[in-house]
């Protein structure tokens, strides 16, 4: 099962959405036959984490949905169990269900998910520096400026601190740059926020991570064309 699960997600991140959904509810109906909560946990996950990705693309309010019935579905799982569940776990759990609570831009609500994921992670420094880089996002966008920006060029080198040669790595990396660079644009600082952006669509392009580098490429066109109206 932890085969399938692990082919499900690199079908996602290689965008092949279709196989990715379709293996993932195969996994989630023998999942449920075993009542294996922690994989259940990660099926949900990274069966919203497909529909977030779509959200990117098409804006529909049908994704928006999807992406939090598996997410919530996960986070309430995980809820009930917490004793028995592992921290790495709980804290996928939290972590995806306030990612979509991001995207859906309901910062407050997401904000203590994020710190809870953070609290409970049992995960390495660098991995852990992808949370705290959406707790500084959080705090920006919730009006702690400074403490945010902080808290994200911190958290950059904490993920900078992992193996800079594996792809979660650099996933985080380029994740925590993207969110810095639109900072920076709304705050006016248009050099500084080319500059990050184009670290990004760099390292983006050498590792091949075609999410990134779509994600880079769409800042780079608003900030070039002066736009500020960036999801975080």
């Amino acid at each position: 099962m932890e085969q399938m699960l692990a082919k499900a997600n690199d079908l996602r991140e290689s965008e092949s959405y279709g196989d990715s959904s379709k293996l993932y509810t195969e996994c989630l109906l023998e999942l449920l036959k075993i009542n294996d909560l922690v994989g259940l946990i990660h099926c949900l996950s990274g069966q919203s984490q497909i529909y977030k990705l779509q959200i990117r693309d098409n804006n529909n309010e049908i994704y928006h949905h999807l992406a939090q019935a598996f997410a919530k579905e996960s986070f309430e799982i995980a809820e009930k169990n917490s004793n028995s569940l592992d921290g790495r776990t709980l804290s996928i759990a939290y972590s995806t269900y306030a990612d979509i609570l991001l995207t859906d831009r309901k910062f407050s609500q997401s904000l203590p998910l994020f710190e809870k994921a953070l609290e409970l992670s049992t995960a390495g420094i660098a991995e852990k520096g992808r949370l705290k880089a959406h707790i500084g996002e959080l705090k920006y966008l919730l009006g702690e400026k400074e403490t945010g920006i902080n808290l994200i060029n911190e958290a950059l080198s904490d993920i900078r601190s992992g193996d800079l040669s594996t792809y979660a790595v650099r996933v985080w990396e380029t994740g925590a740059l993207n969110g810095l660079a639109k900072i920076m644009a709304m705050e006016d600082k248009i050099d500084e926020a080319k500059k990050l952006a184009g670290e990004s669509l760099t390292i983006a392009t050498r590792n091949n991570l075609s999410i990134r580098k779509r994600e880079v490429d769409e800042i780079i066109s608003k900030i070039s064309s002066g736009q500020k109206d960036f999801s975080l």
